[in-house]
């Protein structure tokens, strides 16, 4: 494996990634993703839904500054019930693990790869409404009737969803993945290679993640398409 591709893998490379047409400043994701994307977001226009993309490509940086705000008490935490949850007494594992529920541990983040998207109907928000990326939203809120297009019809653009409700994370109805380019990097990660990136960036918790690297590796990151 090339040090190029381990930095996309990791998030420290943005050369793999570009803007997308129709989309706002800042939204960046691969050339095959974007693609795929724009022709899922038409087919989805001609049925009613405004599909946009809420969050694509994040680097290391971000996921690391969103996990580091969540350990250190600065950003809010959500329980499985998506209610702001208390974790400041909780123990390093507890913390760790009510955290990733709803986050990914920088540095082996799917939005990492540049194939993995969050996405809203934006007419399907109320006037003045600011999108909550919540299965509440997408199960039962106004976001529903997105969710079941997505169900029906994202597999023949070559999407799928990566989380399901499995007890370690959230199903986010809201995140898709590209599964030609996405399964590609899932391939490439190794649990002694995930190991490695964590104690070697000094990671908040990091005895805590590489236990439940070793515990869980292949359930939490080996999540492929199934195509």
């Amino acid at each position: 494996m090339s040090s190029g591709m381990l930095d996309e893998l990791h998030g420290l490379s943005e050369h793999h990634v570009g803007a997308v047409e129709g989309e706002r400043a800042g939204v960046r994701l691969t050339p095959k993703t974007g693609a795929a994307f724009i022709k899922m977001r038409e087919a989805a226009l001609k049925d009613g839904l405004e599909l946009h993309v809420a969050s694509g490509f994040r680097d290391f940086a971000r996921q690391n500054l969103i996990y580091t705000g969540k350990f250190d008490g600065v950003r809010q935490v959500l329980d499985r019930n998506e209610e702001p949850l208390d974790i400041s007494h909780m123990s390093e594992e507890e913390k760790v693990r009510a955290i990733l529920y709803f986050s990914a541990i920088p540095g082996l983040s799917r939005h990492h790869y540049g194939t993995d998207i969050d996405v809203f109907a934006a007419n399907l928000l109320a006037p003045g409404e600011e999108l909550d990326l919540t299965n509440r939203l997408y199960g039962t809120g106004n976001q529903r009737p997105l969710t079941k297009w997505l169900e029906k019809y994202m597999a023949d653009f070559g999407f799928f969803r990566p989380y399901v409700h499995d007890g370690l994370t959230a199903s986010e109805l809201w995140h898709i993945s590209y599964a030609p380019e996405a399964d590609v990097y899932t391939k490439m990660l190794t649990l002694a290679e995930a190991v490695s990136f964590v104690e070697a960036h000094n990671l908040r918790g990091a005895r805590a993640l590489t236990d439940i690297l070793k515990a869980e590796f292949t359930s939490r990151f080996k999540i492929l398409s199934g195509r």
